[in-house]
């Protein structure tokens, strides 16, 4: 059977997520080559994996491998001069979210693509989580009826580093862009409106950083009446808390947590079992390689795929108008920021 040829431009956290799935095995994809400014830094790693095809510039990649597809985890803000290049050399691509830091950017992404007419995938992972997918099925197919309230708990683990969301847009922007994503894909229907409340609340030190944000509490209007709450914080201790429920005029769908095992101990002095997984990383390896494994199969099979470019522009206007929302303590229709 023949597989998609891709190659990873990006080696940092996201990047090598994908690598690893790739040298695991994704159906229907295989790795070819890797690309990276700072190969110095991966390519012992790469080496132990077996990747052969190393390369700092992507442009020399692509013109000296044989690939299919390119697979965009580079930092944010190069991925339009990425998508542009690419997109001129006809391949397909996967490109992780957000498009840009910029909404205006990332318009121009969109428009890219869609004139090269190349398959475009955006990497919004939590689509492809078994858990998700299923809440996705029941109440797509009318399982609680019609949908009326989401409600949904994004929660890290660990504060970034100082300075770190600054390179990434914002809070709402790199991490809670998702949670825009998920609420409009379990509701299917888009955010008309958004208010936010929030701060630096877990830690009243980091104030005086621009744009930081590690606690908030966000509503959501949606165009077909109904409403939603994301609960976010950055600083949950006990680990990644992602919860989710949608209630409809029928009943009520909700998941839970995973964690490493179900294993409960009953004593006289309470009960103990495992906290959820630490990171997203740990919480969400399947769906990362699902998601290639759908792309690779879209891109074979001539189909269309299943998270595009105007699904993360929905996400991504949502995110902008949260950080207005935020700013300037009011809702925020989302036509007031396209």
């Amino acid at each position: 059977m023949r597989k998609l040829k891709i190659a990873v431009i990006g080696a940092g956290v996201i990047g090598k997520m994908h690598i690893r799935n790739l040298v695991k095995g994704v159906e229907g994809a295989e790795l070819v080559a890797v690309a990276s400014p700072s190969m110095s830094k991966h390519s012992e790693w790469l080496t132990s994996l077996g990747v052969v095809n190393q390369f700092a510039d992507y442009k020399e990649m692509l013109q000296k491998v044989d690939i299919d597809a390119v697979c965009v985890c580079s930092a944010t803000t190069v991925h339009l001069d990425i998508v542009r290049h690419v997109a001129s050399l006809k391949k397909a691509m996967f490109c992780e979210k957000p498009l840009d830091i910029d909404y205006q950017r990332s318009k121009e992404i969109a428009a890219i693509v869609k004139e090269a007419g190349v398959p475009f995938q955006v990497g919004f992972n939590r689509r492809f989580d078994a858990q998700f997918s299923q809440l996705h099925k029941l109440v797509s197919e009318g399982e609680i009826g019609r949908p009326q309230v989401v409600k949904l708990t994004s929660r890290e683990s660990e504060l970034p580093p100082r300075g770190a969301l600054q390179s990434a847009g914002n809070v709402f922007f790199d991490i809670h862009v998702h949670d825009f994503d998920m609420a409009q894909y379990l509701m299917n229907d888009t955010i008309e409106r958004v208010y936010v409340e929030g701060g630096a609340i877990a830690d009243p030190s980091r104030a005086d950083e621009e744009g930081f944000v590690d606690t908030t509490v966000i509503t959501l209007k949606f165009a077909k009446g109904g409403v939603g709450t994301v609960d976010c914080s950055l600083l949950a201790v006990y680990g990644h808390d992602q919860l989710a429920e949608v209630l409809g005029s029928k009943g009520l769908a909700k998941l839970h947590n995973t964690k490493p095992t179900t294993v409960e101990v009953f004593k006289e002095d309470g009960v103990k079992t495992d906290k959820p997984y630490f990171s997203c990383l740990d919480r969400y390896p399947a769906s990362y390689a699902a998601e290639l494994a759908a792309f690779a199969d879209s891109v074979l099979n001539n189909k269309p795929v299943r998270v595009g470019a105007e699904d993360s522009l929905r996400a991504e206007r949502v995110a902008l108008a949260a950080d207005l929302s935020l700013r300037e303590q009011r809702p925020v229709n989302i036509k007031e920021v396209i």
